[in-house]
């Protein structure tokens, strides 16, 4: 575990602006931080519309249901975390809980940690894979679900996330689907809580239940939900363009 001691955090040198300045680079943070968070709750209702719309092509299009561990691919839980995982040598970023919205990837702030060389043949996340959540303090949090995109491909993922892979089923059409009212049903009866903290497990993962629709209705119901997609990216895009200028900003009035 890398550690600093206390002379090295009393020789850091800092900034020191009078009491106006400091007043304003406040100031301007807050604003950024006001901005970015009505973003993100921009995205998040927005992301809501898809859910409803996507239920109401469930409904119609939906019939016979089965498990989840019949479908073919593969389910793999992530990383286990520790203090061996402290970045040294070999840093590379991760995806957290936080970083798995409901139906989208927030990759605006990506943690790292040591890598070892077995990691990536395991826990290394290509685009197209689905991420669950699978443990959260809210249990209306759990199971959530988002797809990896280019932005986060390449990165590790830790082991409150389970990785879906499918053979056979669109990724955005798997993330509609477990995002929708049925399977938030699934798991509200089922998900357990360990010190606060709300758990599932493979095996109840294996049993969610999932339908049996042909690619070209799945195709059907994402491509119908697809322009409500791209008003949740939309909002993403501003937030990463906004937290740059945000970096920016800070930096300069920092630096006088």
């Amino acid at each position: 575990m890398v550690k600093i001691n206390a002379s090295l955090v009393e020789a850091l040198r800092i900034p020191l602006p009078d009491i106006e300045g400091q007043r304003r680079i406040v100031a301007a943070h807050a604003a950024f931080e006001r901005r970015i968070g009505a973003l993100q709750n921009q995205a998040d209702k927005r992301a809501a519309l898809l859910s409803g719309l996507a239920e109401s092509l469930f409904k119609q299009r939906v019939g016979q249901l089965v498990e989840l561990g019949s479908v073919p691919g593969e389910r793999q839980s992530g990383l286990t975390l520790g203090a061996h995982r402290a970045p040294r040598h070999n840093a590379v970023g991760y995806l957290r809980v936080a970083n798995v919205r409901k139906g989208w990837i927030d990759a605006d702030d990506i943690a790292v940690l040591e890598s070892q060389e077995r990691d990536r043949p395991r826990y290394e996340l290509a685009k197209g894979d689905v991420l669950v959540v699978e443990g959260h303090a809210n249990p209306e949090q759990i199971g959530r679900a988002a797809v990896v995109d280019e932005s986060v491909s390449g990165l590790l993922y830790q082991n409150h996330l389970f990785r879906l892979r499918f053979d056979d089923v669109i990724p955005d059409f798997a993330a509609l689907w477990l995002n929708a009212s049925v399977v938030r049903s699934y798991w509200r009866t089922r998900c357990t809580t360990s010190s606060g903290l709300y758990t599932i497990n493979s095996k109840l993962l294996a049993g969610v239940p999932f339908p049996q629709l042909g690619l070209e209705e799945q195709r059907q119901i994402t491509e119908a939900c697809r322009v409500t997609s791209r008003s949740v990216e939309s909002a993403k895009q501003q937030i990463r363009k906004i937290r740059m200028l945000q970096d920016s900003a800070v930096e300069d009035m920092l630096a006088g």
